[in-house]
């Protein structure tokens, strides 16, 4: 169902970027861990975001301003002068390029939203969207997709109804490790303390003062690997 709550919308990227009070991107996150639309929508966001950065600056061959300047000091007419620097037309191989740059953003943010979605894995679950991290490498990850492997120490019941568990390397040792969230709006039974799983999921960092620890939330998926 659609989200008509149209502020959280518009902060879609401000969020992204980092540009709200800390205020209003505690009341962002929580709407997100409610909101499997907005989650949607922001995962799209994220992606096209991510796949904009990807592509190459293009820079004009040479600046033209000296021939323009040159022509008007010797004086040519505007109208002439106009002619000589007047963007030409895109050649039919550049324009292709483009158009085909400007569909995969938007056939891959297509993919990210369907994916965003999917709460219990199955059949429909696409993984090749995720990128692979281990747990000690998390800290240098700038995937916002991110799927990762461990041993699931602790697990425990938050009393909004979300899980929590951490999954570290060693079971034997607390560190390194990292956060994983079920949201209840996602339905995905919790795995067992001591079992060895696969998680996919959103990758963030919390900064809170009593934190600061990486975080896979929400949690889109988990196989069990070995027990």
């Amino acid at each position: 169902m659609k989200c008509w709550r149209v502020y959280m919308r518009r902060n879609f990227m401000r969020y992204l970027d980092g540009e709200l009070d800390a205020l209003s991107e505690k009341r962002m996150e929580n709407h997100l861990m409610d909101c499997g639309w907005c989650r949607s929508r922001l995962a799209r966001l994220r992606e096209g975001q991510r796949l904009a950065r990807q592509i190459p600056s293009l820079r004009p061959v040479r600046d033209r301003w000296d021939e323009i300047q040159a022509a008007v000091e010797s004086g040519q007419s505007p109208s002439e002068a106009q002619e000589s620097h007047r963007p030409r037309v895109l050649r039919p191989g550049a324009a292709i390029a483009i158009t085909a740059a400007a569909f995969l953003v938007a056939l891959l943010g297509m993919i990210a939203s369907k994916d965003s979605s999917v709460g219990g894995g199955g059949a429909s679950f696409d993984t090749s969207m995720f990128q692979s991290v281990e747990i000690a490498d998390i800290p240098s990850n700038t995937s916002p997709h991110v799927v990762t492997e461990g041993y699931v120490s602790e697990l425990r019941l938050d009393p909004d109804g979300d899980m929590t568990f951490r999954l570290v390397e060693d079971i034997n040792r607390p560190d390194p490790f990292i956060v994983c969230e079920i949201i209840k709006s996602i339905s995905l039974p919790p795995p067992a303390i001591g079992s060895r799983v696969r998680v996919y999921g959103v990758s963030r960092f919390d900064g809170q003062p009593d934190r600061q620890w990486h975080e896979v939330h929400p949690v889109l998926n988990i196989e069990v690997v070995r027990r």
